[in-house]
């Protein structure tokens, strides 16, 4: 039941994409637009055929610095939630400024961090930690700081102390929200680095996107988003298998 349920998923899928990509297709030949201005997709599959080992190596370079602020984030916000979520003090004295710096549109400090630093790999990657940290730290915070009161006096009640619940209770019980939050992590990261690259990189996706659009190659431009939506959403699917297999104690049971 489940795999024909996976197989009809699937195909109703791929239908739909087939039919949106050959409505894309007709329409830029009925209404003769010019392929500086939107390509057809047949334009873009070909213009990724000659590019192929181009893209490749550009997008390696972005995935590298992408995975390593994503790595980074995820360490930094797992690390920070815990006394944050142990003291209510720290809490109150620290959650003001971590608001008031996601309040900070990001993407405005990566000329920055490029003066700072260089046009090295160095601005990619913390421009793709800064943006990708504050997703994955707020909803694992809050999984651990909303522990039903219920449990919590039951707990102490048995005289389990405040480090005991969040070790053994508050931790775990965040770690689905952990895990689940490295998606949304893992698309900012990736918008991260592209950012940087159309700014401070002369590599990388991000860097082709900027240099093709310039010279009106839209083909190009329209490969490099492709392959970042392909390469967003193949990493997704496989983070979804990581996390249930990790957790898989937190999922229902399907009948």
């Amino acid at each position: 039941m489940s795999y024909s349920k996976n197989v009809k998923s699937v195909l109703s899928t791929a239908a739909i994409l087939i039919l949106a990509l050959t409505l894309w297709e007709f329409s830029i030949y009925i209404l003769k637009i010019p392929r500086y201005i939107l390509p057809s997709p047949s334009s873009i599959i070909e213009t990724s055929t000659r590019y192929s080992t181009y893209l490749s190596e550009n997008l390696l370079n972005t995935l590298a610095h992408a995975i390593t602020g994503l790595a980074l984030a995820a360490v930094f916000s797992l690390a920070l939630s815990l006394p944050l979520a142990y003291s209510e003090t720290v809490r109150e004295a620290i959650s003001p400024l971590l608001a008031g710096f996601n309040a900070i549109p990001r993407a405005a400090l990566v000329p920055l961090l490029a003066l700072w630093f260089g046009l090295g790999s160095l601005p990619r990657i913390l421009t793709s930690f800064l943006i990708a940290f504050y997703p994955i730290l707020l909803p694992t915070l809050t999984a651990m700081v909303t522990v039903e009161k219920e449990l919590w006096e039951i707990l102490t009640s048995f005289g389990a102390s405040k480090k005991q619940i969040l070790v053994k209770v508050a931790i775990p019980r965040s770690m689905p929200y952990f895990l689940s939050s490295l998606h949304m992590g893992l698309a900012s990261a990736l918008v991260g680095t592209v950012i940087a690259e159309m700014i401070a990189s002369d590599r990388g996706l991000g860097y082709v996107i900027l240099s093709s659009t310039s010279r009106l190659d839209t083909p190009l431009a329209f490969s490099c988003l492709m392959l970042l939506a392909l390469t967003t959403f193949t990493l997704s699917k496989a983070l979804g298998i990581v996390e249930k297999r990790t957790v898989k104690w937190a999922y229902r049971v399907s009948t």
